[in-house]
């Protein structure tokens, strides 16, 4: 009898799963993100983008249908939308794109563990390449070489004329490895709920 309840879960539960995981990450977005925004957190972004990461991998577990992450995304996106400061465009194109790209890590397989590391990784590193081209298209290209001119001087402070590329890859190393964390943690979380609801693999 319970098999057969779950097997009719993903169509009746798609909508109720995705409004109730967006209005949380919206309001995780709101209230832990302008608190990271306002102490200026080290990675404070990557760190948002990799609970965002997580709470979608954890809601995958328990209802692995495509297209959710997508859909829980654009609502959560709305919903931040309703901060305090307004309609803020940046942060709901970070939170849509961090769903698409969640969502797209988890085509393969919404339940394999490597899935949910991506997906966790690929969210995270938006945070940077955001940043970059958001850069590349309000100021061009002389901002991009200001960022290696500052790698290069870097790397001549370090006694190296490497260095300064070297420290990027750790910046790279450590975004990547929040996000990786996150996709775990969502991973584990959201198994843990499907076994406790006894929803088949």
């Amino acid at each position: 009898m319970g098999i057969q309840h779950h097997a009719k879960a993903p169509t009746s539960l798609f909508w109720p799963m995705a409004t109730a995981f967006g209005a949380l990450w919206g309001a995780v977005e709101i209230t832990l993100g302008s608190f990271l925004h306002m102490l200026k957190i080290p990675f404070g972004g990557a760190i948002l983008a990799s609970l965002g990461a997580a709470l979608l991998i954890a809601q995958r577990q328990v209802l692995p249908q495509r297209g959710l992450s997508m859909v829980t995304a654009l609502i959560a996106a709305l919903c931040k939308s309703l901060s305090p400061g307004g309609v803020i465009l940046g942060p709901m194109i970070g939170i849509t794109m961090e769903g698409l790209l969640v969502e797209l890590a988890l085509l393969v397989s919404s339940r394999f563990i490597g899935c949910a590391i991506l997906a966790g990784m690929l969210a995270a590193m938006w945070t940077v390449f955001h940043k970059l081209l958001s850069s590349f298209v309000f100021y061009g290209m002389t901002l991009i070489e200001l960022y290696v001119a500052v790698l290069q001087k870097a790397g001549q402070w370090l006694g190296h004329e490497g260095a300064g590329w070297w420290m990027a890859l750790l910046f790279v190393g450590i975004i990547s490895s929040i996000g990786a964390i996150g996709g775990i943690f969502g991973w584990r979380v959201g198994q843990d709920a499907a076994r406790s609801l006894e929803i088949p693999p």
